[in-house]
């Protein structure tokens, strides 16, 4: 599995070398937290900081394909509920995580991009794809994110963004327990444990050496 990331990050790497005018890098920043058998559904509960990287192709205004690597924490406690059956188990968990993902954007309005005469400095969107999570508590797991999010161009070469996306997971581990249903505790969604993120990106449009005029005459 390592090799197979390692690879998908050298050809978006390489590609970036022969298509540096429709992409962009920087970085990531927010909070996760978790939904799981410890916390059914609180949303923001126990948040903790998560920073990292990502790069972004923009296969056309309405379209992009971006890969990130980020690194967090997950942390919960039964005892920070008022339910009887918590209060009796009193378990927690702590665990770090380094979350691996590659995913789709949809742009609900032609976000700008060289060579578009339609484009917009800012659009809301749509995201999904794949991630691949490891933490310090179990063993690895797949997870698919899907999120929602605003972006804006800041001036020329700068894009801010601000997004909220969820990951299903594909274990009920990440906090250590399992088999949720004995009262009726545990995700309303799904057995397996669910990871939340809020946060902001801030990335950099790459370009080489040739300049679209129609492109300049956008950002003024």
């Amino acid at each position: 599995m390592h090799r197979f990331i390692l690879g998908i990050l050298f050809f978006l790497v390489g590609h970036s070398i022969y298509a540096q005018n429709s992409s962009d890098a920087g970085i990531i920043a927010g909070v996760n937290y978790y939904l799981g058998d410890i916390n059914p559904n609180k949303q923001l509960y126990s948040s903790t900081p998560s920073i990292g990287f990502m790069y972004r192709y923009n296969m056309g205004p309405r379209y992009a394909l971006r890969t990130s690597l980020s690194f967090g924490n997950l942390k919960g406690n039964d005892l920070d509920f008022d339910n009887k059956y918590q209060q009796s188990r009193a378990a927690s968990f702590e665990t770090e995580l380094v979350d691996f993902s590659l995913q789709v954007e949809f742009n609900f309005q032609p976000f700008l991009v060289p060579l578009s005469s339609r484009a917009k400095r800012f659009s809301p969107y749509i995201t999904s794809g794949l991630s691949y999570i490891s933490s310090s508590s179990t063993t690895s797991s797949f997870a698919i994110p899907m999120g929602v999010g605003c972006k804006y161009l800041i001036g020329k070469r700068w894009t801010a963004a601000v997004e909220w996306s969820f990951k299903k997971s594909f274990t009920d581990d990440l906090d250590g327990l399992s088999d949720p249903n004995k009262l009726n505790i545990g995700n309303k969604f799904h057995n397996d444990d669910w990871i939340s993120f809020l946060g902001v990106s801030l990335t950099l449009q790459l370009f080489n050496d040739l300049q679209c005029h129609a492109y300049d005459r956008i950002v003024k």
